[in-house]
């Protein structure tokens, strides 16, 4: 197929929309990164939805073209005149969180249309397996993703932030930490922490549940309990085998779903294409 990603031109770098075009080009595709397809004509136009940003949907619309967007945020209630484009003209969403997905329906999309992708991930950047550190010391290595903070004090502890670094370096850190703590739900991350096997403790929300499971995947806290993060992560500290066996659930779990980038670039290709006839 002949895809157009349209991406604002004065938008910061998009690590989903970058790493989602790569897997289209290695799937065989032909794809055009830009804001606008002067001299392209694609069979399908692919969009981020940004609040106000309508670029992508209105080229689609009135070149009579198909058109997917993917939605990580949540959309403007109620829709601004302009930007109900996006949901008029939209065959296919691609929704992070079943959250999102009940959002987007009540902007009048049809539900059949709006499947639930939390995003991607490279398997091959988190190779070999197992994915784990090699250390002589017996320190436990903690690492920090996303924002907040918390008070965690052990014996031979070492702690590595992880945040607002090129998409590049995340496997190499995550190679050198024992337990990944997420502070806040970024969908993302938690598939890189997932594919490189590490233990894992998040918030239990609606949203973290639909990557991972309590007690087999990951441990996850109460936020709004004081202190809870802390618990968890001393739990795991002290118990290496539960930090293994967690580890090794999560990443059995990305590669059971099938949450690649390039699974993802297929299934969108398959299905627009089906519906192609």
């Amino acid at each position: 197929m002949r895809i157009l990603v349209c991406r604002h031109r004065r938008a910061p770098p998009d690590e989903a929309l970058e790493e989602f075009s790569t897997a289209l080009l290695q799937e065989g595709h032909e794809v055009r990164v830009a804001g606008r397809g002067r001299d392209f004509t694609p069979d399908l136009v692919v969009e981020r939805y940004a609040p106000g940003h309508i670029a992508g949907a209105w080229f689609a619309r009135r070149r009579r073209l198909r058109y997917c967007v993917l939605v990580d945020t949540p959309p403007r209630r109620p829709a601004p005149l302009l930007e109900r484009v996006i949901w008029r003209t939209a065959g296919r969403v691609l929704a992070a969180t079943a959250a999102l997905r009940e959002e987007i329906a009540a902007l009048g999309v049809d539900p059949l249309n709006i499947d639930i992708v939390p995003g991607g991930v490279v398997p091959g950047r988190f190779l070999p397996a197992p994915f784990a550190p090699a250390r002589a010391s017996g320190a436990v290595v903690l690492g920090w993703i996303g924002g907040g903070q918390a008070t965690i004090a052990a014996p031979d502890l070492s702690l590595v932030v992880i945040a607002d670094v090129p998409p590049a370096r995340v496997p190499d850190l995550l190679a050198g930490i024992d337990i990944a703590l997420v502070s806040e739900p970024a969908p993302l991350r938690l598939l890189d922490c997932m594919a490189a096997g590490r233990a894992i403790v998040a918030p239990d929300r609606p949203e973290t549940r639909e990557l991972l499971e309590h007690e087999r995947t990951a441990l996850l806290f109460d936020p709004s309990e004081a202190g809870a993060l802390a618990r968890a992560a001393a739990r795991l500290i002290a118990d290496a085998p539960l930090r293994a066996r967690l580890g090794e659930a999560a990443r059995a779990e990305l590669a059971r779903r099938d949450l690649s980038w390039r699974s993802l670039a297929r299934r969108l290709v398959d299905d627009e294409l089906t519906s192609l006839g």
